[in-house]
């Protein structure tokens, strides 16, 4: 196994705590997180400041996709309706007064009151897309240009800015960052930049829109929450990212920043069946969490061709799932 790898995964591991720390204390001066849930019963995504609301409606079955984004204190308004006559109900964010009122004369309930959800302010471009075939969860917001693209790329419409969020430079400077606050009611369509992939995965890597769509898995005294942080992957081909020890003070994970990059084993020389196995070994071998899925998905992730995926017969004492 490449022991620099191994030395690069604990100095990821030794700097959460002070990474965490940090964030905490830049946020709370100029902004407020977003909370982001998702009904799989209907497909709606719901986002929410609402510690409470968030919890309530994880009590009821809405799984937390944790932070949406980071929201200014003020600002624009953001206004949230909804649709209790679209099938599962549906909400809507916008800007603009007028048109939450239009839908509201039409049908819609205020949410909120009829007051700001969150507000918009910050140099973070939020956006939105619009699935015309869905009655509840029509419309999906984010500041990941990677799920906008792919979001799009599936049928997806508009491809506008909503809004503005907050990002580090933004909360750093107490929110002064001069961005203005023109969002998807300019009228303009937006393109959003071509996405950054996560350390350690390939451009060539396939099913690349399933990236992130699970929550991680918390392993090895590490919460989920900070697998994603570390990695920048919760999920990917249908495998939640996970973190080993390898028995050495270690931590190691499926995907991401921290885990063993078979790329980088690729260039260094070793053949993809030497790397595989190194990899393998490195999570304990028969003692680890792998199972033939994961490590194939790992294979995936790191671009090479399908033809290096493992087998029951090749590694006997790994459970295929």
């Amino acid at each position: 196994m490449k022991i620099k790898n191994l030395l690069m995964a604990a100095t990821t591991v030794a700097t959460l705590g002070a990474i965490g720390t940090v964030s905490a204390q830049a946020s709370a001066a100029s902004s407020k997180p977003v909370y982001r849930l998702y009904n799989h019963n209907t497909g709606e995504h719901f986002y929410t400041e609402n510690t409470y609301e968030r919890d309530s409606l994880k009590r009821v079955g809405w799984n937390d996709e944790g932070l949406g984004w980071q929201a200014a204190t003020s600002g624009t308004p953001v206004y949230r309706v909804y649709n209790p006559n679209a099938r599962g109900g549906d909400h809507y964010y916008t800007m603009s007064k007028y048109e939450a009122q239009s839908l509201v004369n039409k049908g819609w309930r205020w949410d909120n009151n009829g007051k700001a959800a969150f507000y918009s302010g910050g140099s973070v471009n939020l956006y939105v897309a619009y699935n015309p075939n869905a009655n509840s969860g029509s419309h999906n917001y984010t500041i990941n240009s990677y799920e906008q693209n792919s979001l799009l790329g599936k049928g997806w419409k508009y491809g506008k800015v909503a809004w503005k969020t907050m990002g580090a430079s933004d909360i750093n400077n107490g929110g002064n960052s001069g961005g203005n606050n023109n969002g998807g009611n300019n009228g303009g369509n937006v393109t959003p930049p071509k996405p950054t992939l996560p350390v350690g995965m390939s451009p060539k890597a396939p099913n690349q829109n399933t990236l992130n769509q699970l929550p991680a898995k918390a392993s090895a005294g590490v919460s989920a929450a900070e697998i994603k942080k570390i990695t920048g992957v919760s999920s990917y081909e249908g495998v939640q990212n996970i973190a080993y020890d390898g028995g050495m003070g270690v931590i190691t994970y499926l995907f991401g920043a921290g885990s063993p990059a078979l790329g980088q084993w690729l260039t260094d020389g070793s053949n993809p069946k030497e790397a595989i196995n190194d990899f393998i070994s490195m999570f304990g071998r028969g003692s680890g969490p792998l199972t033939i899925k994961m490590v194939n998905a790992v294979i995936d992730y790191a671009g090479l061709p399908a033809s290096n995926h493992v087998t029951k017969a090749d590694y006997p004492f790994l459970p295929e799932q």
